[in-house]
């Protein structure tokens, strides 16, 4: 007796047909979305950072997508994200010429609630079909307030600066780094996990992430 079909789409939840075969992630209607209303065209900075770029834009049934991955233990949606940024990696390749993939982390409570960092999940599979290393180098401070429950765009810096630090004994001396984040909003928490790496002695260092909030929302 075969094997029931039960595989659904990332976006909207629906049950993928039996024949889309094993790779298919997306229905139809959901890949045309993708093509039309989701793809982020706009360049964008974030402060320190040598380059910065997102291939969707976090809004609709993608910021729903993002949210069923981070809370809702859909690490599977891992690979869907990964794969819609290895292009705008492989894009850059020639320039950015990356030494190492590292990662913005999470708290240890959310690690224990969830059991796995998104971003960590995202870079390992970005960092993989180039052979480059994937390494966590920041850690999170405890019992620092959530980002999100930082309105404005000061609030967030200033938050964003106190809830990272550094891992000791890496040495990042002249390398190019690419660092994986799951949405890049107002950047702050990018730019200070940024300025660390810096001060490890980064040469370059790149942001990199699936989503980025479209202008003018950063909630």
């Amino acid at each position: 007796m075969g094997l029931i079909f039960t595989k659904t789409c990332v976006l909207c939840c629906k049950t993928l047909d039996a024949d889309a075969g094993k790779a298919a992630m997306l229905c139809p209607a959901c890949a045309k979305a993708v093509r039309e209303q989701y793809r982020c065209t706009e360049r964008f900075q974030i402060d320190g950072a040598d380059d910065a770029a997102a291939p969707l834009l976090y809004t609709g049934a993608v910021a729903d997508a993002v949210k069923r991955f981070k809370f809702k233990h859909r690490q599977h949606y891992a690979d869907w994200f990964a794969a819609q940024t290895l292009p705008v990696l492989a894009e850059r390749l020639d320039t950015w010429m990356p030494d190492l993939v590292t990662f913005i982390p999470i708290g240890v409570l959310h690690w224990y609630q969830r059991g796995y960092n998104q971003a960590e999940l995202l870079a390992q599979r970005i960092a993989a079909p180039f052979s480059l290393s994937c390494a966590a180098t920041l850690w999170k401070r405890p019992f620092t307030p959530k980002q999100s429950g930082r309105k404005d765009a000061a609030a967030r810096e200033k938050n964003a600066k106190r809830a990272l630090w550094i891992r000791a004994g890496i040495d990042l001396s002249g390398k190019s780094v690419v660092l994986v984040d799951d949405i890049i909003t107002t950047g702050s928490t990018a730019a200070a996990a940024v300025k660390l790496l810096r001060e490890m002695g980064a040469t370059h260092v790149y942001v990199l992430a699936p989503t980025r909030t479209p202008s003018g929302r950063r909630d």
